[in-house]
């Protein structure tokens, strides 16, 4: 089987950034590259995590399954980090 897995693990995000916190924004935005990169939605679920301290908004998890296979992704804006695993088997 040939295939394409990319992961990543971003160090200096700007924890300002909407993507970082913004569980329906992270949402289109993942839904709308995928499936302007030609692959094909199966399903998907976001989660928000609430923030560490009063007033703040936490990190997201985030899965899309795709026919081709999946793409999965880890925010943590206290951090300023973010985790990315993309695997495509019909690459």
């Amino acid at each position: 089987m040939q295939g394409l897995h990319l992961t990543a693990a971003l160090s200096g995000c700007s924890k300002n950034l909407p993507l970082m916190t913004d569980v329906d924004n992270l949402r289109r935005t993942c839904l709308d590259l995928v499936t302007a990169s030609g692959l094909t939605v199966v399903g998907d679920l976001f989660h928000a995590f609430p923030g560490l301290n009063d007033g703040e908004t936490g990190g997201i998890t985030g899965t899309v399954l795709l026919a081709e296979s999946h793409l999965a992704l880890h925010t943590w804006p206290e951090q300023q980090a973010v985790t990315l695993d993309v695997y495509v088997c019909n690459f």
